[in-house]
């Protein structure tokens, strides 16, 4: 069904596009890197005898067959900086794959297929920007004011690319045009290695809130008397700290916390910083509890401004809300994977997905496969060829199922 080793020759070709020297793969949107393996990509479908094209915010679409609602499946290429061979690329090449081998076997189709790789997935920018682009939710504006870590402008890297941000709204796909989308991908969790299970059927997308958590107090020297000081990293550890607490009280241990961006000025041994800054990551699958931890985040603030004298300030970076994907796409994979005689578990994704933004407008769904110690977003990102086979094999018969006369 699934010609393995073309597959595992596309996944190491593809690797060698961002490899740094730890072996890990920094691919981000837009760049050198990325660009040239956009280039490789895009000959790859046209080997496969797909019509190819780029639109207007950077999705690379291969279609095979004739007019109507495709059946889609597909990921992103560019990766976050020194992260895994995977994550994304499984998709997108066992999308291609799966092309391929209905290709070769003849089937009969009443839908044509797509192969898609979506722009800025991993937030060099934006994040999910092709998916947010293609169901029509990106403004020009929202571009305009999009940057990276560097101050590079989202505007500047897409004209750079050939491409002009003002006509981002042509990017945008009727709902019609799209049957099912489906989005094979790493876990980027232990579940599914940890009980031997090579296949999860995921039912949807946890909610994500995100904020930007800022602080301004006194800069002093460190022999200034603890009693009287405005450290603004003391009230950091404090926020964070009671946000541990109420995430436990108000979700318990299925709610996440994520504290992966942390900055203190002026960074020097011996003074008492005055400015600090933190990211919070909460996600869960029930976005009331989001809504909740949202305002014990921001009365926390309050009360730390009061106690400290270090003024906190909120700024929400993202609201996601979880996304259930289609019954019928769900079950479709289900059925391909006991046709094929693979076992499977219902699941829920923890990670945010382009499934998740395109299934709040068109039947969508995503297929895991173990990834080792569920390590992911580092070079350590490891997926046996086994699973790989086993992954690409249920996403081929689901696409066929989905599209087949």
């Amino acid at each position: 069904m699934i010609n393995e080793k073309r597959l595992m020759t596309d996944l190491e070709e593809l690797a060698e596009f961002g490899r740094d020297d730890s072996g890990g793969i920094t691919r981000r949107s837009f760049s050198r890197e990325e660009t040239s393996a956009r280039k490789w990509f895009e000959e790859r479908l046209r080997d496969a005898g797909m019509q190819t094209r780029v639109d207007a915010a950077g999705n690379i679409i291969g279609r095979f067959g004739k007019q109507g609602p495709a059946v889609a499946g597909g990921s992103h290429i560019d990766t976050i900086r020194n992260g895994g061979k995977y994550d994304g690329s499984l998709g997108i090449l066992a999308a291609l794959e799966s092309v391929r081998c209905i290709q070769e076997r003849g089937t009969a189709l009443a839908n044509p297929l797509e192969v898609i790789a979506f722009a800025d997935e991993e937030e060099r920018f934006f994040g999910f920007f092709g998916s947010y682009a293609m169901t029509g939710v990106v403004t020009a504006n929202e571009i305009e004011e999009a940057c990276d870590e560097s101050g590079i402008r989202l505007s500047d890297a897409m004209k750079e690319y050939g491409l002009d941000y003002r006509r981002v709204s042509e990017a945008k796909r009727d709902r019609s045009a799209i049957k099912a989308f489906v989005e094979l991908h790493i876990e980027q969790g232990p579940l599914l290695y940890n009980q031997g299970v090579p296949i999860g059927v995921v039912n949807g997308v946890d909610a994500d809130y995100r904020f930007g958590v800022s602080f301004r107090g006194r800069r002093d020297h460190a022999g200034f008397p603890m009693s009287n000081r405005r450290d603004a990293f003391a009230a950091m550890c404090s926020v964070v700290q009671t946000m541990d607490h109420y995430r436990k009280e108000i979700g318990g241990n299925n709610t996440r916390l994520t504290v992966g961006d942390v900055r203190v000025v002026p960074g020097i041994e011996n003074v008492v910083p005055d400015q600090a800054y933190c990211s919070m990551d909460f996600r869960d699958e029930r976005r009331l509890v989001l809504q909740r931890i949202e305002s014990a985040l921001k009365d926390t603030a309050e009360k730390v401004t009061r106690q400290s004298g270090v003024t906190v300030h909120v700024e929400p970076i993202l609201r996601i809300n979880d996304v259930p994907f289609d019954k019928e796409v769900c079950d479709t994979i289900r059925e391909a994977a006991r046709d094929l005689g693979i076992a499977y578990r219902d699941m829920q994704s923890g990670a945010g997905h382009d499934a998740q933004v395109m299934g709040q407008h068109i039947p969508a769904a995503m297929i895991f496969v173990p990834n080792t110690d569920g390590r992911s977003h580092c070079p350590e990102e490891h997926v046996s060829k086994q699973h790989i086979f086993l992954g690409a094999s249920v996403l081929c018969r689901t696409m066929e199922r989905l599209a087949r006369a």
